[in-house]
């Protein structure tokens, strides 16, 4: 009976081994580099588990290629980068992510410190890197093509917290700044803002008391077509504008109660509106035009409570629910911080001015 009882447990360890990983015996295809796996349920509910990350993620750092690991989202944002470091000679990324520097120690390791926040589609594995001193990193996965692959690397060099930096949002920085850049060089010169700028003052309706001092070209959603932000001399407004059909269409409107913010497919004014109140406006592009508009309000009372009643959401100016607004909102993409190349507004007086 010893014997049949002790056969069974020594069965048990295998399987167990094999599927969810460990010290022991390793699970063969997670040292794969195979893509595009079709998955059964139990196959499917193991490779969500942190015994088999763990060992997803001892093979990631066995290989360190980003080709075979990284996923698809990042490997296209970091294709942009390469692609702009070459026309233009900017270096993007100057230190090795999975080792976190420049040189590599010969006594390098890492050590994963705790594996969390587990979905269907995501996970984040904290790490603490060993390479000539230690440095914590985050890796935020996602689950796709039947297996986990690295999303972004959240990665501190000098002390700040890893939930403010992001490898991702260094990234679309790069882009937006080489392609408004890249614009910019190509159009600054030949662009006229006193064509439309008379048009964009009557769109804002800021009346003549406002005085818009200087504009940027920028290319929101990376078309090839730009859009115009103007910015006023009491530095209270800022307008985005659409000119992809030749007049000014007013994309948003930032005031001395909000700010502006880009989106890789839009552009939005986000703020308050007085005590108690916060709201922001959305404009989602598509080929430099706006397809779609969205607003949010949340009211709240003295002791910091949502009131629902006066709190809502809305697309294209129709009142809407949370489930709408979040479906709507889908296509507007990441946040993008990039500082615009700004020209002085210089406003040309024909005779007619002077006669008036």
């Amino acid at each position: 009976m010893k014997k049949n009882l002790s056969f069974f447990s020594l069965i048990l360890s295998v399987l167990l081994l094999t599927a969810c990983g460990g010290n022991g015996q390793k699970n063969d295809s997670i040292d794969s580099t195979q893509t595009d796996v079709v998955l059964d349920d139990h196959e499917d509910s193991i490779r969500h588990t942190k015994e088999y990350i763990a060992q997803r993620i001892d093979t990631l750092y066995k290989y360190k290629d980003d080709a075979r690991f990284c996923s698809a989202d990042y490997l296209s944002l970091d294709a942009q980068c390469s692609k702009f470091s070459h026309e233009m000679g900017y270096v993007y990324r100057d230190y090795d992510h999975w080792v976190v520097g420049q040189d590599i120690d010969k006594k390098w390791s890492y050590k994963i410190k705790e594996i969390k926040n587990i979905t269907e589609t995501t996970a984040d594995v904290e790490l603490t890197v060993q390479n000539f001193k230690n440095r914590k990193i985050i890796l935020n996965l996602v689950f796709e093509r039947g297996d986990w692959f690295v999303d972004d690397f959240h990665i501190s060099f000098s002390g700040q917290d890893l939930g403010n930096v992001s490898e991702k949002a260094d990234m679309l920085t790069f882009i937006y700044t080489c392609n408004n850049e890249k614009i910019d060089k190509q159009y600054g010169k030949t662009f006229d803002i006193n064509k439309y700028l008379n048009d964009m003052i009557a769109a804002s309706e800021l009346g003549d008391e406002v005085v818009f001092d200087k504009y940027a070209l920028i290319d929101v959603d990376l078309d090839g077509t730009y859009e115009v932000q103007i910015h006023t001399l009491d530095d209270f407004y800022d307008a985005v504008f659409s000119i992809a059909d030749g007049k000014p269409v007013l994309l948003v409107l930032s005031d001395p109660h909000t700010m502006l913010d880009y989106f890789e497919h839009g552009v939005a004014a986000q703020g308050g509106c007085g005590t108690g109140c916060a709201r922001g406006e959305f404009c989602i592009i598509k080929d430099s035009r706006p397809v779609c508009r969205t607003t949010w309000m949340d009211q709240y009372n003295m002791k910091g409570d949502k009131i629902d009643s006066e709190s809502g959401y809305t697309v294209n100016d129709k009142g809407c629910d949370e489930e709408a607004y979040m479906k709507a909102m889908s296509g507007i993409g990441k946040y993008v911080t990039f500082e615009p190349i700004w020209h002085p507004i210089e406003i040309r007086k024909t005779l007619s001015d002077y006669a008036e």
